[in-house]
């Protein structure tokens, strides 16, 4: 159809009987109610008029609006030019001169969304829409409706340029093996049963699931596990007369086959149901929700998924190729079919490891495994090598394993890891993860052995080697480990709190100008008195001395005291804010409210990295009276507020709204550096309270005493989410 063309023809005006009409159609207010209230609006009995007429081949349908006519207008405010043959058709508006492509429903008039009207058209005008249409009515709906339809076939064509290629490639799809339905049932779906018939001399006989045939039982309990005494296998006992209908976990199986490409990873969601009064027939399903290609060697090539596509219908879709960081809170393990896996091993599966990983679990992920062994070629040695534990945490989804394995380069495995062939031994045999080869590695670069229980003790209790910097220059790590379990048990304290007394009674003994070289002060006897004395005695110490020891050893907290007031200080009707402008006003500040601020590395260490800052929380009518003591991190996050003694007081409570506000205020003041910084603390806060809630540190001394340390801190938090 040519525009011009079209246009030559004559238009279709409102005949004198449609005026009528219209005249006599007056609108009449209608209220609607509602849940939430009521609306108004004019309605007629109808909203829109309309002829149609052939003309040259062309279906005219002139639509018109009652508003208009009752005016006296004629003209139609759109005509819809339809071609039968070549399913098109094209619309012209009269009022802004202009062509659309809509179908009628996405033309503008007066119309209710809650109320459908009438749209008026004559029964001959409408037989001709019929007859030239070929619809099964030739008003508004089937004009519509024919619309629908063609855009219906427009969109699956559009689709089919997309799909078509995937169908292509998915045409490699091998056939089942003919004994997949069974192994699934078998293998695949681990849960099985014996069902048997109450009685109160007690059931003698039951029929097991897996054996498919009755068996002798003994003692059998409703829901209680056992296993089979034919088969084996582990199974519940089932009472006919209580079970009911029974239906097993979804359990994820893989199938893996030869394809064309190389080979297919096929994912199924498998689950079984028994009904009540027959239980020696369930229904098994299968489904199938995933296919990855790969070369044969592992490669990932192309994945698919099973799902809705563009809200049309459900196929397989191409897309949802998983990283080798995805899926933190999914479980994708499951049994692998495995009479497929020889023909793949001839085929270049052998040079990927799996098949060792493999004989060594009993469910697996294989598309994690295939994704990660492409980033890390080297774990096909870590599964070849029997070294599971390592395997499985190259597996784990949040596991760095770049930086945590220092590996380096080289064509065989000791090289690869750092470490010789004797270590790699011990490493087996100890089925040893990343830490415990980080603690071979570091065995390797000090050339002191440190036995495998030691170890094993450190790698339990999540010990690294930097957590000792502060000794090893004084003890081998046999000595540590000595001196760390006579200590816990002594003071009954957890391993890494007598880490951190140890670490600060050090600092605190270096401060005093202790001989930290000497055994007797490095090695206390009873360490928790030790540490308690010097920060008894530290509080009387001269504040300048301290503070220069400070200032010597953290070079950089000084001037960043100094840069903190514009930023971080702020006044309200009851409650100011102050920034420290030098280290003695800390240090004088812990010793006020008699706490560790001053006497602990941490806090200095934090402020040198510009990991968190200390600010001193007054009230309004009192700024120079200590009140309470708050650590904050560079975006406004409060990690803690303290006041005498550790403690935290009802009184914090009425300050919040003030912290808050505080907040909302900081938060404007940032430039994208300290937000960088913020970033960056957050982090190092998340990862301090998962190793706190892991190694379930508990807090012993004070009326905090028996609390786990994580939740005290995380009770202290307030974050500022704005920043």
């Amino acid at each position: 159809m040519k525009k011009n063309d079209l246009l030559t023809l004559p238009i279709l005006k409102a005949t004198p009987a449609m005026m009528r009409m219209a005249a006599e159609d007056i609108p009449k207010k209608t209220t609607y109610k509602y849940w939430n209230g009521s609306y108004t609006r004019e309605e007629s009995k109808y909203d829109l008029f309309m002829r149609g007429a052939v003309r040259e081949d062309i279906l005219l349908v002139a639509l018109y609006l009652p508003k208009s006519m009752r005016l006296g207008s004629r003209m139609p405010a759109y005509t819809v030019f339809m071609d039968k043959k070549a399913d098109s058709w094209i619309t012209y508006d009269y009022e802004k001169k202009r062509w659309l492509t809509a179908k009628l429903d996405r033309l503008f008039w007066e119309e209710s969304y809650y109320v459908r009207t009438a749209r008026w058209i004559s029964e001959k005008d409408a037989k001709i829409v019929l007859n030239y249409l070929g619809t099964q009515t030739g008003d508004y709906w089937g004009i519509l409706k024919y619309q629908q339809g063609v855009r219906a076939d427009e969109l699956k064509v559009r689709h089919r340029r997309e799909t078509d290629p995937w169908d292509a490639d998915l045409s490699q799809t091998p056939a089942k093996p003919k004994d997949w339905d069974k192994w699934v049932g078998k293998v695949g779906i681990p849960e099985h049963f014996i069902f048997y018939q109450y009685s109160k001399k007690g059931a003698k006989t039951g029929y097991c699931s897996y054996c498919e045939k009755d068996v002798p039982i003994r003692e059998p309990k409703h829901n209680k596990e056992g296993r089979c005494p034919c088969c084996r296998h582990k199974i519940t006992f089932k009472s006919m007369g209580k079970a009911g209908t029974i239906d097993t976990k979804d359990h994820l199986v893989y199938l893996m086959q030869r394809c064309k490409d190389g080979m297919m990873l096929r994912l199924f969601k498998a689950s079984r149901r028994y009904r009540k009064g027959d239980y020696k027939n369930p229904s098994q399903c299968a489904f199938e929700i995933r296919r990855v290609i790969y070369d044969r060697y592992g490669y990932p090539l192309r994945a698919y998924y099973w799902d809705v596509y563009r809200q049309t219908n459900t196929r397989w879709i191409k897309g949802g190729h998983m990283s080798a960081t995805a899926y933190y809170y999914h479980d994708y393990n499951g049994r692998v079919y495995g009479k497929t896996l020889p023909d793949l091993m001839r085929r270049g599966l052998s040079r990927t490891g799996f098949m060792e990983y493999l004989k060594r679990k009993v469910t697996v992920d294989p598309e994690r495994y295939f994704i990660v062994l492409k980033g890390l070629p080297q774990m096909e040695m870590f599964s070849k090598a029997g070294l599971p534990r390592l395997t499985d945490e190259c597996l784990h989804p949040s596991y760095d394993f770049r930086e945590t394995l220092r590996l380096r380069d080289g064509t065989s495995l000791t090289k690869i890891l750092g470490i010789d062939a004797q270590e790699l031994k011990r490493l087996r045999e100890n089925n040893g993860g990343t830490e415990f080869l980080n603690w071979l590695q570091y065995e390797k670069s000090t050339d002191k052995e440190i036995p495998d229980k030691v170890i094993t003790w450190f790698c339990e209790h999540k010990l690294k080697s930097g957590d000792f910097k502060f000794i090893a220059d004084r003890m081998s790590m046999v000595q540590i480990y000595n001196y760390l379990r006579r200590n816990m048990s002594k003071e009954q304290m957890e391993c890494r709190e007598v880490i951190t007394t140890w670490a600060d009674y050090l600092s605190m003994a270096t401060r005093f100008g202790m001989d930290t070289s000497d055994e007797i002060v490095y090695r206390p006897t009873k360490l928790k008195l030790r540490h308690d004395e010097l920060a008894a005695r530290s509080i009387s110490k001269d504040i300048a001395i301290q503070a220069g020891e400070v200032l010597q050893k953290f070079p950089h907290v000084e001037m960043i005291c100094k840069s903190l007031a514009r930023k971080y200080e702020y006044a309200g009707k009851d409650y100011v804010i102050k920034a420290p402008s030098n280290i003695e006003e800390i240090i004088v500040e812990g010793n006020n409210l008699h706490h560790c601020i001053a006497n602990s590395d941490r806090y200095w260490e934090r402020i040198e990295r510009h990991e968190s800052y200390l600010l001193f929380l007054r009230k309004a009518d009192e700024p120079e009276q200590a009140y309470y003591t708050m650590e904050i991190e560079p975006g406004g996050t409060v990690r803690q507020i303290r006041t005498y003694y550790d403690r935290q007081n009802k009184d914090i409570d009425k300050a919040r709204a003030f912290l808050c506000e505080w907040q909302a205020e900081v938060t404007k003041r940032l430039t994208e550096d300290d937000r960088k910084k913020a970033k960056k603390s957050r982090v190092l806060r998340e990862q301090e309270f998962i190793q706190l809630r892991n190694d379930q540190v508990k807090i012993h001394t004070g009326h905090l005493a028996g609390r786990l340390l994580v939740e005290v801190l995380t009770a202290d938090l307030m974050e500022n989410v704005a920043a």
